[in-house]
């Protein structure tokens, strides 16, 4: 490019061959990548025969070039372990409209041929997750193929998910900083590399403006998601590659205020960048705004009145919330229906959610990997729950949003479990009683305290409030309930013993889930993982083996039907079933179980699943109809998640008759 930029008349391809000292052939490859360069910046490479090659722009612009092209001396060529190898092809396809040889990505990466085609398998899972195919075909070459709307989802999630790659040759922009924050500084660099003929700044300006327009804020993952969506529309646009939405979708759009909302930033964007959006991308970016979050929803979560709030909601909607909320109840017997932060959080966050679900639009979720790790077991749960959205709507749910789920749910559980309620017990006059309370909550503000009661009143207090523990200042006995008995005056001591009891009650409610999953009497676990599903040890080459092999020995056995195995097999191509700590748990349409049941596999070596190392697998056959089936498996399985020295033990285990005794599964078959 620095031959071509320094000569203003054509140069042969055999002239720049013997400059730089490589064959023709090589030449030739090179220039195509310097032609997809050249495209992003809006500027053409002429080939003429028997002229020559030269680079046909204002000097205004090749001088831009020359600035952006390393210094003398510099070297461009880097190693890149596997990962960046896959996401640097991962690109070079997005953005090529042409057909790429395997020898052309090795000669980009200075590998092998046979190095390239084993990164091209993680390049196909990744894209077949966003539902787009790769082609390769001998004497021919490699390319994607899928619909334009999966094109730029999978463009999209690129941007967002390898945001903070390694910017090793990205040329840092002279201002670095968005317009607003929402949009992180990784994000605009990845944007401005990829796309440097579109000026993000522009998008951003019309976006904060429809902002005004609606008086509303989006928040931080809608409006990068936005910022991203029309970026890649501009890019595709001017490439002549528009998308296409049905009349009937179009009609119905066309109808909402978000409609009205995504016209106003089209008009902001079509004088800003001089090219004219189709009706249907229009549709698109109302579709984004429809599937967005706004910030000041979450005034709502002030209010008092559930039932006031509730009702602008879709009656469907208010069910599927309190489906979710009774399912996450059974499982962890605790109380989260009377939370209303939890049932208008999930109001407010499932609305939008069924929008872009309904039209095959997803949100990156960037805390994904922690909320596996650190919520593993609530995210169990929420894949249950999300098969309440699956069966009620017919549409699939991704992991990205079952990690939201389950953020809400974990936050719910906490605001359950911590701090500890109290009731306060006092004998005296209103105002000691009143002064105890204010004490209290001085010198101990982590427990809340339910009420301050007279001694006759204790018994139906305790109905009627959900309390942890009972403060007194009179001697008080009760059988189920820890009580402390303190001095009105609350001592240093009295603060100690409170501790204390605090400090047990969570050690008890520990050591009682590790023994009610080990003593699992009532034969719960033995009923629904029978010893003949358990397997110890087995080698998989991959998880789509796994899930086809165990299956059909799940339905020899007479659990499921045939058709369960592709059903699995379907929902692994759309999303990932791993859910931390080495674990995962596929599943199938829970119509074609028969006999409820699960399969415990633990692996001689993990097997990749989605990019994640999984050595136990809970291959789930489980009716979701039959809601203590379900409620009471998932609840020994959110223990099981939950105690990490009990899943090494399983993992460890040197046979099936080990992993059973761990689990007392009996000798059933």
């Amino acid at each position: 490019m620095k031959i071509l930029l320094d000569n203003e008349k054509p140069i042969t391809t055999e002239q720049l061959a013997n400059m730089v000292k490589v064959s023709a052939r090589t030449i030739r490859s090179d220039l195509q990548a310097v032609e997809e360069i050249l495209d992003d910046f809006d500027i053409k490479l002429v080939r003429k025969p028997k002229v020559g090659i030269y680079i046909d722009a204002p000097i205004e612009k090749k001088i831009m070039l020359m600035e952006k092209l390393p210094h003398t001396g510099e070297s461009s060529i880097e190693s890149f372990d596997a990962r960046e190898r896959e996401k640097y092809i991962i690109l070079r396809l997005l953005k090529s409209n042409k057909v790429l040889t395997t020898q052309q990505l090795a000669d980009d990466l200075f590998v092998s041929r046979m190095t390239i085609s084993n990164d091209l398998k993680n390049v196909e899972k990744w894209l077949n997750k966003h539902r787009l195919s790769l082609v390769r075909k001998p004497n021919y070459g490699i390319e994607i193929k899928g619909n334009e709307k999966n094109w730029r989802n999978a463009y999209a999630d690129f941007i967002v998910t390898f945001s903070k790659r390694s910017e090793k040759r990205v040329v840092e922009e002279y201002d670095s900083v968005p317009m607003d924050k929402r949009l992180s500084a990784e994000n605009l660099k990845q944007l401005r590399n990829l796309f440097p003929q579109i000026d993000v700044r522009k998008v951003e300006r019309a976006i904060l403006e429809s902002e005004k327009f609606m008086n509303s804020s989006f928040t931080q993952e809608t409006y990068t998601a936005l910022v991203v969506h029309i970026v890649v529309s501009i890019k595709r646009l001017k490439e002549q590659k528009d998308i296409k939405m049905p009349d009937t979708q179009m009609q119905k759009l066309k109808e909402t205020e978000e409609f009205n909302v995504a016209t106003f930033i089209v008009g902001e964007l079509e004088r800003e960048f001089n090219v004219k959006f189709p009706e249907s991308e229009i549709g698109y970016i109302s579709l984004h705004i429809l599937g967005a979050k706004l910030q000041d929803q979450t005034v709502l979560l002030k209010e008092d009145d559930i039932d006031v709030i509730l009702k602008d909601f879709d009656d469907d909607l208010v069910q599927i919330v309190y489906d979710i909320i009774h399912v996450a109840e059974n499982i962890l017997d605790v109380k989260l229906s009377n939370d209303k932060m939890l049932v208008i959080g999930l109001a407010l966050h499932l609305r939008p959610v069924i929008n872009r679900l309904k039209n095959g639009m997803n949100l990156h979720n960037p805390i994904l990997d922690q909320i596996k790790e650190n919520y593993t077991a609530i995210y169990g749960i929420a894949w249950i729950a999300a098969g309440i959205i699956e069966k009620r709507l017919g549409i699939k749910v991704g992991e990205e949003e079952v990690g939201y789920i389950a953020l809400h749910l974990g936050a719910a559980i906490e605001r359950a479990t911590y701090p500890k309620r109290a009731l306060v017990v006092c004998s005296s006059g209103i105002g000691t009683a009143q002064l105890l309370s204010t004490r209290l909550k001085k010198v101990l503000p982590d427990i809340i305290l339910e009420d301050v009661v007279p001694l006759r009143h204790v018994h139906s207090a305790i109905q009627n409030k959900n309390v942890d523990l009972i403060i007194t200042t009179i001697p008080l006995e009760m059988e189920d309930m820890p009580v402390v008995l303190i001095s009105p005056l609350v001592t240093q001591t009295d603060i100690l013993k409170i501790r204390n009891i605090l400090e047990n009650i969570s050690n008890i409610n520990n050591i009682n889930v590790q023994r009610r999953l080990r003593s699992d009497k009532g034969g719960l676990v033995k009923k629904l993982i029978p010893n003949e599903l358990v397997f110890c040890k087995h080698t998989y080459r991959s998880k789509e083996e796994l899930i086809e092999k165990v299956g059909s020995i799940l339905v020899k056995k007479g659990y499921v039907s045939k058709e369960f195995i592709r059903a699995t097999l379907e929902r692994e191509k759309i999303t990932s079933t791993y859910i931390g700590r080495g674990v995962a748990i596929p599943h199938g349409d829970d119509r074609l179980v028969k006999k409820p049941a699960v399969s415990i596999i633990t692996l001689k070596e993990p097997i990749d699943w989605w990019g994640e190392d999984v050595d136990l697998v809970f291959y789930l056959a489980l009716n979701f109809d039959n809601i203590q089936c379900t409620k009471n498996f998932f609840k020994e399985f959110y223990n099981m998640m939950d105690n990490p020295e009990l899943l090494q033990e399983i993992k460890d285990a040197k046979s099936s008759v080990e992993i059973s005794q761990i689990l007392h599964l009996g000798g059933e078959s």
